[in-house]
């Protein structure tokens, strides 16, 4: 081969230098990340080959789209309670995993989205894949901080500094950007091997004893107080505190409308549902304590009040907008739950309230229960042999069959209207939603194998209507490539049946079958195959036509440790 034929070979990089993509790792597994999220594309090689070399040391878990591993990355820091990491592709990849912004904004998730942009040198050029200006532009509503990094030099600083944001409560997410050139810029120094884990952290501040005294004051007053139980008890993992203070008050309890996370046990004597099956103990009360609770309105035509304007209400939570966003509250505790809670229930066992009170407030809280018991006695006993198999049904058999540890997502429309009052939960942390605040069709597949990555050795059981599993089918694939035994059961009505319903009840119509289908809203004579499809990815799957066929399936899969589909011919 003469000269002129030769080919140009880059030379070996010099290994006692490091570049850009080697801080990203290096600055990651310095603060603690175990996992990272990440697809490659163009423009992001150099990264792709720092991941690679050192997938010994951290976990890389990629996907088919950005929207799927986000919202995979969201179901891990939601489970795990770390901010997760998010390396995604220029102006499409972000824009992709806007749906997992919005909703770990909505949900207080802790993470970090780093969007690789476009190299310093063509900056504004319109140049391939282009950002007309900076990625972090597309999500500053929904994130608690953002950056564009200037200086290879600065990434261990900056991706440090949005770990910490991200996981300071209230927590949420943070969105960086690198421009791709910086991957493959060499310095000469290593990040230093100070450790963000070595970090001492006090930040869990409380109310003052005046605010405490004056809510217990009230409660002492109080002839029908109700405590409101918000997503962030759930969120924030103090749920025994929550059960604390609701013993000292004797007070029922109700949980948001839509929650993100339970932060109370649904099998608990005082727990009493949700506002929408307690409006006759709300307009009878005339104290509310709202711990860490969204008052979410829909919006929607003829929409009640949250509260009735006599209830004084008392509001406590650690995000200091959460107070007088939607309601005005009488008093507003300030403070981390984890230590606000204890604090106040002390200050109420100061005062206690009287036998014959407490009484009453008891004898509230067991005639709701009942009720509550009377609906799941009569969901019992409905014969398992019908087909379709009703929706109460469905949740009765996944309650019986599921163990007592199994995690449930759920992210059914229909059958998320029904899931809280026939699934008891004696560990509410055990319940993952996407919030009414977030509203995100699609989101549950993906979550659930996030949470399933962040607890690989218990089950995760996700509840799925055929629409939203439809919105991210895809994401089964991983699955089968993580190796994550996940039990998704797909309720099959044949469409976005909720769309309509709700229509039909909102203006009191009544939409037929073939204008749902031309609409969109249902899938008229399309025979999806849910059960081929999730073979074709390498799970298991089923497809069961009555409640009895449902349990065998739910068996056969308890048995197996592999990822499995339940296609179930519902209503």
């Amino acid at each position: 081969m003469g000269k002129q034929d030769s080919v140009a070979v880059a030379p070996p990089r010099d290994r006692r230098t490091i570049n850009g993509a080697d801080l990203v790792v290096e600055a990651l597994l310095e603060v603690g990340a175990e996992k990272v999220f990440s697809i490659i594309g163009l423009g992001m090689l150099g990264l792709g080959r720092a991941f690679y070399d050192r997938r010994d040391e951290i976990g890389y878990v990629g996907h088919l789209n950005e929207t799927n591993l986000t919202m995979m990355a969201q179901g891990y820091a939601r489970q795990t309670g770390k901010p997760t990491f998010c390396f995604v592709y220029h102006a499409s990849g972000t824009a992709l995993s806007m749906m997992s912004m919005t909703t770990a904004w909505a949900d207080n998730v802790p993470m970090v989205f780093v969007s690789t942009s476009s190299a310093r040198s063509t900056i504004g050029r319109d140049q391939y894949a282009g950002i007309p200006r900076s990625p972090i532009e597309m999500s500053s509503q929904f994130t608690k901080w953002s950056h564009d990094i200037s200086a290879a030099e600065r990434i261990p600083e900056i991706l440090a500094r949005a770990w910490e944001i991200a996981s300071t409560v209230p927590m949420g997410p943070v969105h960086i950007s690198i421009p791709s050139d910086l991957y493959d810029v060499e310095v000469a120094t290593h990040l230093a091997r100070k450790s963000l884990k070595d970090t001492q952290r006090f930040v869990e501040t409380a109310p003052d004893n005046a605010g405490t005294a004056e809510v217990a004051r009230l409660l002492a007053n109080a002839e029908y107080p109700v405590l409101l139980c918000g997503s962030e008890v759930g969120n924030l993992k103090v749920w025994k505190e929550m059960v604390a203070l609701a013993e000292a008050t004797g007070a029922p309890v109700i949980c948001e409308q839509d929650p993100s996370y339970l932060g109370f046990p649904t099998s608990h004597a005082q727990y009493i549902g949700t506002p929408a099956s307690n409006a006759d103990v709300l307009a009878e009360a005339d104290l509310a304590i709202a711990v860490g609770y969204e008052f979410t309105e829909k919006g929607i035509p003829g929409e009640a009040p949250i509260l009735p304007a006599s209830v004084k209400l008392v509001t406590v939570s650690s995000d200091p907008l959460l107070h007088g966003k939607q309601l005005r509250p009488d008093v507003a505790l300030q403070g981390h739950l984890a230590k606000s809670l204890p604090l106040l229930a002390q200050e109420i066992q100061k005062v206690p309230a009287t036998q014959k009170t407490m009484k009453a407030r008891a004898a509230v809280c067991h005639a709701k229960r009942e009720a509550r018991a009377a609906a799941i006695a009569e969901a019992d006993a409905m014969s398992r042999d019908l087909s379709p198999i009703p929706q109460k049904r469905v949740l009765r058999e996944l309650c019986d069959k599921a163990e007592k540890d199994w995690i449930v997502v759920q992210a059914g429309s229909t059958l998320g209207w029904h899931l809280e009052s026939m699934y008891e939960f004696d560990d509410p942390t055990n319940f993952h939603a996407v919030s009414g605040k977030a509203s995100a069709q699609g989101w549950g597949a993906p979550a659930a194998l996030g949470i399933q990555l962040g607890e690989p050795d218990r089950r995760v059981l996700a509840v799925l209507g055929d629409g939203n599993f439809m919105f991210s089918a895809t994401c089964i694939w991983s699955a089968a490539q993580q190796d994550l035994p996940a039990i998704f059961v797909v309720n099959n009505n044949s469409g976005w049946v909720c769309v309509p319903d709700a229509i039909d009840a909102a203006y009191d119509r009544e939409t037929d079958g073939p204008g749902r289908d031309a609409m969109a809203w249902t899938w008229g004579e399309a025979e999806i195959d849910y059960v081929g499809f999730a073979r074709s990815f390498g799970l298991e799957a089923r497809r069961v036509a009555t409640s009895s066929e449902l349990g065998d399936a739910l068996e056969e899969a308890k048995q197996s440790n592999r990822a499995w589909l339940i296609e179930v011919c519902g209503v």
